[in-house]
C-alpha cells in the first residue's frame, strides 16, 4: 500500500525544534514582569457526592494554576463559581481565588466581574470542569476588551464554533472526541486526516489547534508539528488540565501562541518520560514534579 502523501509539510515537535523558542527571562524580573494567568472553570456538574465533587474540582483547578506557575507565570488567579471557592482554600498554595456568580451550579457572565478578573491579566485558561458555564461570554470579553492570549479547553470547547475568528490569540486543545463535536467529522475521519483537519481548522478560525492524542498535532493554519513525546503515563484524568495550565503559563510571560502550544505539548509528554512513577500509579501530581527537569532541558541546564 502506498504511503499517504500530504501537501502540508509535517515537522517533528521535539527538543531540537522547541529549544530556543521561549522568550528571554531577565534575572532582574519580579512577579509582575512575568504576567498574570487567569484560570476560569468549575461547576456543580458531578452532584452524586457534592463535598467530594467540590474537592475534586478544586484540586483539578489548583493543578492548572500550579502548572501555570511551574511554566513561568508570575501570578495566577483561579476564577470559580461562588459556591466552589471555599473548597479551594485547603488545596491552593500559590494562586489567588476569584469568586464568579453562578446559577444552577454553573458560572454565569457578569461584566463587572469580568473587568475585575481580567484586570492586569496577560493570559487565561477557560473551560476546565465548566459544564454549561458561560465560557463564550468570558472569552468574548477577553478578546474584545483585553490583549490577553488564552487557552480554550474541556467544556469551554463547546462554544468554539460560535467564534468566526479567534484573532490569532487562542489555543484550542481538543482530543479526538471533542474535535468531532466541534467540526462535525467522525472520530475516524479526523484520525485518518489529522494533519489536514488540524491545519484547516486553525486557518479557518485564525487560532492554534493542538489536537491531543498518542500523537498530537499542532498547527497555526500554515505549518503542522507532530508531537510523539510522552507515554501512557499521561492517560489519566487531569493530564489535559495540566497541559492547559502549562500553555497558559507560557502565554502569561510573553511566549507567542504557536510556540506556547508546541512547548506545552512537548513539556507534558517529556514529564512522563522523566517520571519514575510507573504507568499504573502515575498521577497528574507527578507531572508537576517533573516540569522543572523539562525546563532545565529546554534551557540546556544539566543537574548534577
Amino acid at each position: 500500500m502506498m504511503e499517504k502523501v500530504f501537501e502540508t509539510p509535517i515537522y517533528e515537535n521535539n527538543l531540537q525544534s522547541v529549544q530556543g523558542v521561549l522568550p528571554f527571562r531577565t534575572d532582574e524580573g519580579h512577579k509582575g514582569s512575568f504576567g498574570r494567568c487567569v484560570v476560569v472553570g468549575g461547576s456543580s456538574r458531578y452532584v452524586g457526592a457534592p463535598e467530594f465533587a467540590a474537592q475534586s474540582a478544586a484540586e483539578t483547578l489548583a493543578l492548572s494554576g500550579e502548572a501555570a506557575m511551574r511554566s513561568g507565570a508570575g501570578t495566577t488567579v483561579l476564577a470559580v463559581p461562588d459556591f466552589l471557592a471555599s473548597a479551594l482554600y485547603p488545596v491552593v498554595h500559590y494562586s489567588a481565588i476569584f469568586s464568579l456568580p453562578s446559577r444552577e451550579g454553573n458560572i454565569v457572565f457578569d461584566g463587572e466581574a469580568a473587568r475585575g478578573l481580567f484586570d492586569k491579566a496577560t493570559s487565561a485558561a477557560i473551560g476546565m470542569g465548566m459544564a454549561d458555564g458561560d465560557a463564550f461570554s468570558y472569552l468574548s470579553y477577553l478578546l474584545d476588551n483585553t490583549d490577553c492570549k488564552a487557552v480554550l479547553d474541556a467544556d469551554g470547547l463547546k462554544c468554539a464554533e460560535k467564534f468566526d475568528d479567534f484573532g490569532g490569540r487562542v489555543v484550542l486543545t481538543p482530543h479526538l472526541g471533542e474535535m468531532s463535536r466541534i467540526c462535525g467529522l467522525s472520530v475516524a475521519e479526523i484520525r485518518d486526516n489529522a494533519v489536514e483537519v488540524c491545519k484547516d481548522y486553525a486557518k479557518r478560525k485564525n487560532c492554534v489547534l493542538l489536537l491531543k492524542g498518542h500523537r498530537s498535532y499542532i498547527s497555526d493554519g500554515e505549518s503542522v508539528y507532530v508531537n510523539s513525546v510522552g507515554n501512557s503515563k499521561l492517560s489519566k484524568g487531569g493530564s489535559g488540565d495540566v497541559l492547559s495550565g502549562i500553555i497558559a503559563g507560557l502565554l502569561a510571560w510573553g511566549t507567542d501562541v504557536f510556540s506556547a502550544a508546541r512547548v506545552g505539548a512537548y513539556a507534558l509528554g517529556r514529564t512522563a518520560e522523566f517520571s519514575t512513577t510507573n504507568a499504573i500509579s502515575h498521577l497528574p501530581d507527578d507531572i508537576m514534579s517533573c516540569l522543572p527537569l523539562v525546563f532545565d532541558e529546554l534551557q540546556g541546564i544539566m543537574r548534577l
